[in-house]
């Protein structure tokens, strides 16, 4: 009898932890899904704005009268991974350390401006050219891909050949 009440007690007492444990778990549960769709969106917004960046960089080339006839200029492609970032962002607005501002959407223009002057100064300017040849070329190929430009139209063989004329314009330019 005492062992059918102990073990009763024990079942009780264990009854309580579970639901200690349950809700411990669903709140941890909880914080990881939301580190995870920070993570997510940081990665997001990182991707779109070195792909802006890219871009702005390669800017002047990009509207010179070879480039501009190849690709259609840069317009389409700085305006199409601005309406991502402003997209992907939402109402969220990230706070940073200046001299980085705050990304919002009522602030997203001044912080395109601060983050293609810092990825000029900092990645483009100083890494493997042909490397950062490379991310210009990509970053318009993909949004090409996703119907933004002159190249939207033609065929993905097509596109890969004006993607690497670009390139080699990059490099024989040395922009």
């Amino acid at each position: 009898m005492k062992r059918i009440a102990i073990l009763a007690l024990l079942a009780l007492a264990a009854c309580g932890d579970n639901g200690a444990a349950e809700k411990a778990a669903a709140e941890a549960k909880a914080k990881a899904q939301a580190a995870e769709k920070a993570r997510l969106l940081e990665d997001a917004l990182a991707l779109n704005t070195r792909c802006y960046a890219a871009v702005k960089w390669q800017q002047r080339l990009l509207d010179s009268p070879v480039p501009r006839s190849i690709a259609g200029g840069a317009a389409p492609f700085l305006d199409y991974y601005r309406t991502m970032i402003a997209s992907k962002l939402g109402d969220q607005v990230i706070a940073a350390a200046p001299p980085k501002p705050e990304l919002s959407r009522a602030n997203l223009d001044a912080y395109l401006d601060w983050a293609a002057k810092d990825q000029a100064a900092n990645v483009f300017g100083k890494g493997d050219r042909t490397a950062n040849y490379a991310t210009v070329t990509t970053c318009v190929q993909s949004a090409a891909e996703f119907g933004t430009g002159t190249m939207a139209k033609i065929s993905p063989a097509e596109r890969l050949g004006k993607i690497q004329q670009l390139r080699q314009i990059m490099q024989d330019t040395g922009s």
